[in-house]
């Protein structure tokens, strides 16, 4: 029997035997800092840019307008509310210790321990059903603190891009029959059934998307794939037609996109994206500026501006110029992660980075569609701009697990080539 140094008692043979399983696990994934130099310092640095942008644009739209056109900017600054551009750093900080946490262990660990992290999943996905109904008449958030929500939907996107990752890589060939095709089905579609029982149907949009992208980067059969889609098509509009007949607020964005104009007086259904629409075109090239009398951004006429619809406070604040940016950052990022997928040494490292350029491409499509009216309303926010902390730490999660495949596979292509090199030398 061994003695605890701290409380003088013997520690069973059982409890010892678990002590030292742990040791063992904290020795064998002991993070071997010379790792840190292959992280993708590119990819950090969009990511930071976009996140401060972010934190700009959310000050500006949760800001007043200052009518006194003798003070400068810095002084209008000063009459401003800090509460949500402070939360939302404070959300950064954090995103610190989660990229921290997601690249400690080797990205091969989140292959074996897919499983539990799709369990953990499904167990929060059916615990939040049972929630208090908030927005929009749904149950997706449990409540912490004072006014403090956690989306579990939105973590729930990195556990399924893990769970689909590991079924993908596991093939040896790709999907050619329906009878192999039926296993990934299952697993997508359980906590597909879950998201649309909240109902969250933007979520389940973007859960669709990430595995039709990892469907056709597999290499799936096209017939099976496009067989999907006649029968999502058709799931959508039996869907389409239920809430017609519950006259859900779902249909009116359905109709506020096929038709503009519907509704858009007083507080119809239709006014917040009229509303947004004037405020990208009232920008202009340049933009009205932080703050000003008559700004959308700063008279609340576009309801969830700070979230959902923050674009619209980008294009009217800093115009088509600063939107343009805003956009090419996009851009960069997205290509940024098709590259490094690409170039990861794994299947499973190059679909979970695949899985993430895919949720997060739709993201940013969707919010920026629904702005402008290219694509119906759904409550998606912007990646790293909108303010949320589940959805900004998801990303960063995403971002975190990027640099992990990325950081490995690129220690494990030096190792390979020294090693090749060598024996070349004697």
């Amino acid at each position: 029997m061994i003695v605890n140094r701290l409380t003088k008692k013997r520690v069973s043979p059982a409890a010892n035997e678990r002590l030292e399983k742990i040791r063992k696990f904290i020795q064998e994934n002991r993070f071997n800092r010379s790792l840190l130099r292959y992280i993708d310092w590119p990819l950090l640095l969009i990511v930071l840019v976009l996140s401060l942008y972010g934190v700009l644009v959310i000050f500006c739209a949760t800001g007043v307008p200052v009518d006194d056109p003798s003070l400068n900017i810095f002084e209008k600054v000063q009459l401003q509310s800090f509460t949500y551009p402070r939360l939302q750093l404070i959300w950064m900080a954090a995103s610190v210790l989660v990229i921290a946490a997601a690249i400690y262990l080797d990205y091969d660990r989140f292959k074996q321990w897919s499983g539990i992290i799709y369990g953990a999943n499904i167990a929060l996905l059916v615990f939040v059903l049972f929630m208090e109904r908030m927005r929009g008449n749904m149950t997706g958030w449990f409540r912490w603190g004072e006014g403090r929500t956690f989306q579990p939907s939105e973590i729930a996107k990195i556990a399924i891009i893990i769970a689909l990752a590991n079924q993908f890589s596991n093939r040896k060939k790709p999907i050619r029959t329906v009878s192999e095709l039926i296993p990934s089905l299952l697993y997508i579609g359980l906590p597909l059934l879950l998201i649309a029982a909240q109902p969250d149907f933007g979520t389940a949009l973007v859960y669709v998307v990430i595995y039709a992208v990892l469907l056709f980067v597999s290499g799936t059969d096209r017939k099976l794939i496009w067989g999907l889609v006649a029968i999502a098509s058709l799931l959508i509009a039996a869907v389409f037609l239920m809430m017609n007949s519950s006259s859900s607020f779902r249909i009116d964005r359905i109709q506020v996109w096929l038709d503009p104009s519907y509704d858009s007086t007083g507080l119809g259904a239709g006014m917040q994206t009229q509303n947004a629409r004037i405020a990208v075109a009232s920008g202009g090239l340049l933009g009205r500026g932080m703050f000003s009398q008559g700004n959308f951004a700063s008279l609340n006429y576009i309801p969830d501006d700070h979230t959902d619809f923050i674009f619209a406070i980008v294009c009217e604040t800093f115009g088509l110029v600063g939107a343009g940016i805003m956009v090419l950052l996009f851009v960069l990022l997205l290509m940024r992660l098709i590259s490094l997928a690409r170039k990861a040494q794994d299947a499973f490292g190059a679909y979970v980075i695949t899985g993430i350029a895919a949720m997060m491409f739709f993201h940013i499509f969707e919010n920026i569609g629904m702005v402008i009216g290219v694509t119906p309303v759904t409550g998606i926010p912007l990646p790293f701009v909108s303010y949320g902390g589940s959805n900004y730490l998801t990303n960063i999660i995403g971002i975190g697990l990027v640099i992990n495949v990325t950081m490995r596979s690129r220690a494990r292509t030096r190792k390979i080539k020294t090693r090749v090199i060598e024996p070349a030398k004697l």
